[in-house]
């Protein structure tokens, strides 16, 4: 389903500066430990490479974009369509341990976020359990599903299977 109304609610999980540094500084190490010896041209290569190599990686990292709108909730190129949203919680670190014991949640996670915020899913046909979403800002993403769900649909589905401990 898509949307033609601006997003309530997005934010993009991009990678903390700390992870830049570390990424590059132990690129940039191995380079030039095994490169050095080789000669210039080999090292001004490899170290070219390995600069590109890391920006890609931690730009694609941090591209995962969280958004809530008309249509529902997306993470990445994921959409939870709102007659499909179970309860929504911040998930404290017992209950993302028990949800990630389970396997059958979608995740949309981050190390470097402590925020967590599950969402379940109230579609028998859908493989996941529920969602499990890092974010900056929990109460905030909360909210916004909360303002954003239609009212109608909420009755039918309100409970997901992970509610009633299917």
């Amino acid at each position: 389903m898509t949307s033609n109304s601006a997003p309530a609610y997005t934010e993009r999980l991009t990678v903390p500066l700390s992870y830049w540094g570390i990424g590059l500084f132990f690129g940039l190490t191995f380079v030039t430990a095994v490169a050095f010896m080789l000669g210039n041209w080999i090292l001004l290569a490899s170290t070219v490479g390995v600069v590109v190599l890391v920006a890609w990686t931690l730009l694609a990292w941090g591209s995962l974009r969280i958004s809530v709108d008309a249509g529902g909730i997306r993470v990445g190129r994921s959409v939870l369509e709102w007659p499909y949203v179970g309860q929504v919680a911040i998930a404290d670190r017992a209950l993302r341990g028990r949800v990630l014991a389970r396997g059958d949640a979608f995740l949309g996670l981050r190390p470097y976020l402590p925020g967590t915020v599950l969402i379940g899913v109230a579609d028998d046909a859908d493989p996941h359990l529920c969602w499990l979403v890092s974010t900056r800002d929990p109460d905030g993403l909360l909210r916004a599903i909360a303002d954003n769900r239609p009212s109608g649909g909420v009755g039918r589905v309100s409970e997901s299977r992970l509610d009633s401990g299917g």
